[in-house]
């Protein structure tokens, strides 16, 4: 009788007033099933998309949910936001499945999948873009090709468009225009409550809040993006090296960090090392948004490859061409560092802790030990106001460690902080560090939160904006996510 009747009282009924969830996990998705236009799925669905939408990057971040329910519009979102409310029922919302904290994206509750969400809708006058956040970045490219626009996204084949722009969002044109973020006009907002609504710049708090504050907010369901002119060619793609060649690309790239003055040309440096790291030691990302190759790569086109797939090509073809799979399904974990500048002693360091951990793991199951050195110009001068503060052009450090056995779960992680503090160290010591500088959320390992990720002014902010638009602490207290 309960269930039956749960979609009548449903509107009228304030999750601050329930104090234990009036069904079980199973007859809540039988509720959402009934009312939304999108699907749900079972874990005995005879189909493959309950396995494919609760798939992340490492299948530590998956779980395993009573249901999935793949949303087909914003009134489905706000449906499932109000059942969920009300029942005090855990969920989780997935865009790309990059993320690699447990619990961020998964559930054991209801899972929300966007993926149904693929529009990319370009306007007529090419100057704004609408993007689903059910499409990878490699979707929306795939999409623009040709139109002459492009939207500032991410890098390399993966990362879903949701997370990757609600943390901010690096991206190959940066330098140009800075971050994802800073290139919004608006979106397309379920709140905690299930109002569906449209913010922008003239909801001045909530705009502050989603770019950079992840989804602690309600649920996106689409971004209006600005466009950015795009050439058709563009000249870039990557390089693999052998070990004896790392000290070389750590004082090129330290010396292209100090140097560089083209905002068209970036560059990512990946340390390796583990199992699968000993044969890929170090890989070269050159990107120049350009057909031809600028002299400011001069000092890497000195350094002799294993390979070089560097070339002219089309900026989707250069994206789906980034070899960033490969520990695709493993265990694993991101974490990270912000610096305000790069110096040789520094990547050296970065490349030693990579050895160092393979071998300090040896009898563990590790089997990739990589650090991401990437090197910006003053992007901080597009910075807009935003959770995630950027003014300052720091350079994100990326860890990402994977592994095979969950038992070394916790151990590894823990290492990943002991890595993290020691470099620190050489970072003050080579005066590139600042306690002003927050971490990149995005990159950050769970145990981080509030100040560390959005410095101490603005996760107040954060703060008073979560309380006044999630009251009943729907997002803060039944889905997983960073702290305030």
């Amino acid at each position: 009788m309960l269930l039956s009747i749960l979609p009548l009282f449903l509107p009228f009924v304030s999750a601050a007033v329930v104090e234990k969830r009036l069904l079980t996990s199973s007859q809540v998705c039988s509720a959402i099933a009934s009312q939304i236009n999108g699907a749900v799925y079972y874990p005995t669905s005879l189909t493959t998309n309950y396995q494919s939408d609760i798939s992340h990057y490492m299948s530590s971040s998956s779980q395993t949910p009573a249901c999935v329910v793949e949303v087909a519009n914003p009134r489905d979102i706000s449906i499932v936001l109000k059942i969920v409310g009300a029942t005090r029922t855990p969920f989780a919302v997935k865009s790309g499945g990059h993320a690699s904290n447990p619990g961020f994206s998964s559930t054991t509750g209801v899972h929300i999948s966007l993926v149904r969400l693929k529009q990319v809708i370009l306007s007529t006058d090419k100057k704004t873009a609408e993007v689903g956040l059910g499409n990878a970045w490699t979707d929306v490219y795939s999409a623009l090709n040709g139109t002459g626009v492009n939207i500032v996204g991410g890098r390399v084949p993966g990362p879903g468009t949701g997370g990757f722009s609600l943390g901010g969002g690096y991206s190959w044109l940066t330098n140009q225009y800075g971050l994802t973020c800073d290139n919004v006009k608006s979106f397309n907002l379920i709140l905690p409550n299930g109002t569906i609504t449209t913010v922008d710049s003239s909801k001045s708090d909530l705009f502050f809040a989603l770019k950079g504050g992840l989804n602690r907010f309600g649920i996106v369901s689409s971004i209006i993006f600005k466009t950015v002119p795009q050439p058709d060619l563009i000249y870039g793609g990557s390089r693999i090296y052998t070990f004896d060649k790392i000290a070389a690309l750590s004082a090129a790239t330290a010396d292209f960090q100090n140097t560089n003055t083209d905002p068209k040309a970036q560059v990512i440096l990946t340390l390796n090392n583990g199992l699968v790291g000993q044969l890929v030691q170090a890989i070269l990302i050159m990107f120049y948004d350009g057909p031809t190759n600028p002299a400011v790569f001069a000092g890497f086109d000195a350094i002799l490859p294993l390979t070089d797939g560097v070339k002219t090509q089309t900026y989707v073809d250069f994206i789906n061409s980034t070899p960033s799979n490969l520990q695709s399904g493993s265990r694993g974990a991101f974490h990270s560092l912000s610096t305000t500048g790069l110096t040789e002693r520094f990547v050296k360091a970065a490349a030693n802790e990579s050895a160092f951990y393979a071998a300090a793991t040896f009898l563990r199951s590790g089997t990739f030990y990589s650090y991401d050195v990437e090197p910006f110009g003053k992007y901080g001068q597009y910075a807009t106001d935003s959770a995630f503060p950027h003014d300052k052009s720091q350079l994100p450090l990326n860890l990402y460690f994977s592994w095979v056995s969950p038992t070394d779960d916790a151990f590894l992680r823990g290492y990943m902080q002991t890595s993290v503090d020691y470099l620190k160290k050489i970072a003050i010591a080579e005066g590139i560090y600042s306690d002003s500088v927050p971490t990149y959320a995005n990159y950050a390992l769970s145990t981080y939160s509030g100040p560390q990720l959005f410095g101490a002014t603005n996760a107040a902010r954060l703060r008073r904006i979560q309380s006044k638009y999630d009251p009943n602490g729907v997002m803060k207290q039944l889905t997983g996510g960073f702290s305030f």
